[in-house]
């Protein structure tokens, strides 16, 4: 398959009705069209200071700061904060308040995550993202800060060249493509009706759908920019129709249950019948983002740390034709 960026694709999605999140792609204009400027995203916000307090027995524990507590809200991270660590974490990742840090039990490995919230409750909205992902935040920019002029830029202010997507296996990541391709051949010789809508999507394009949605759908950080992620439409995409319904249902059912040659499994987000992102499919990659906290300070400093070549972000490994419109 040949790469297409710039052609409108529609995303198929569920009905605000039902209560889904919809994302529509909407056409990339050419490579010559004006990109966004400082004068129009604004300047970095001053960092404000980190509280510290004192933490529960236990905090430093990385099982303490995992997945989600019984109110369906997540364990965030209670340990004692000392300033040279809360500056790391803000210097390094933008991080105003590591007390909103938590492991996400969403993927086989979990993943260091941080709210620019704190979830109240198991329905409360909340931006996340993934600590240590490519993204269009700035350096030394607070995501609260990188949020906030995502929302409140015209969106399309964000297409320029380099706002790229794609719907095509080939420009996955060259170690998820062939993955990818086995998984959807498997999956139609088992009677699935499914259809890929997007592949690689790179972080500006994700700024564009977050500004599109003003800031309630997406993300900044995605495996998506790593060529890690689909988006895998079951029948006609309609969940409004019982049969397409269950037709997804049990897609996401089968795809979780799909071992690849290495024994890896694929994830979705959600659950098989209740998703805020039905078409999303990734296979996570233990090189990607952090574990724990204490690795994502040990990353900080190290990146943070004179005469450094390491960045704060993780490069994404994709095929060589999408280099130059990684941001």
């Amino acid at each position: 398959d040949a790469m297409r960026i710039g052609r409108s694709a529609t995303i198929a999605c569920a009905m605000w009705a039902v209560g889904l999140a919809c994302g529509s792609s909407a056409a990339v204009p050419a490579p010559n069209a004006r990109a966004p400027d400082d004068s129009v995203l604004g300047r970095p916000a001053p960092a404000r200071l980190v509280r510290i307090e004192d933490a529960a027995a236990g905090g430093d524990d990385a099982a303490s700061y995992e997945g989600m507590n019984a109110r369906g809200t997540p364990n965030y991270s209670a340990r004692t904060w000392s300033a040279e660590d809360a500056d790391v974490l803000r210097r390094a990742y933008g991080i105003t308040d590591p007390h909103r840090l938590y492991v996400s039990d969403s993927t086989e490995e979990g993943i260091l995550k941080y709210d620019t919230q704190v979830k109240r409750c198991a329905t409360c909205y909340v931006n996340t993202y993934r600590v240590g992902y490519v993204s269009v935040r700035r350096a030394g920019e607070s995501w609260e800060h990188a949020e906030r002029r995502v929302e409140t830029t015209a969106p399309r202010e964000f297409l320029d060249g380099s706002a790229a997507w794609t719907t095509t296996l080939s420009t996955l990541d060259p170690d998820v493509a062939p993955l990818a391709e086995s998984m959807l051949q498997d999956a139609r010789r088992a009677g699935f009706r499914v259809h890929v809508t997007a592949t690689y999507r790179s972080p500006l394009r994700e700024a564009y759908l977050m500004a599109l949605g003003g800031g309630r759908t997406h993300t900044l950080t995605s495996n998506h920019s790593y060529g890690r992620a689909l988006d895998i439409v079951a029948g006609d995409g309609n969940l409004a129709r019982v049969q397409t319904r269950r037709d997804w249902i049990a897609f996401r059912e089968w795809v979780v249950r799909y071992r690849t040659p290495a024994d890896e499994s694929f994830r979705i987000l959600g659950d098989s019948d209740r998703s805020w992102d039905w078409p999303h499919v990734e296979l996570p990659s233990a090189h990607l983002g952090f574990r724990t906290i204490d690795q994502a300070l040990a990353r900080g400093r190290a990146c943070l740390a004179p005469e450094s070549k390491l960045s704060c972000n993780f490069a994404p490994h994709l095929a060589m034709s999408l280099h130059s419109l990684v941001q």
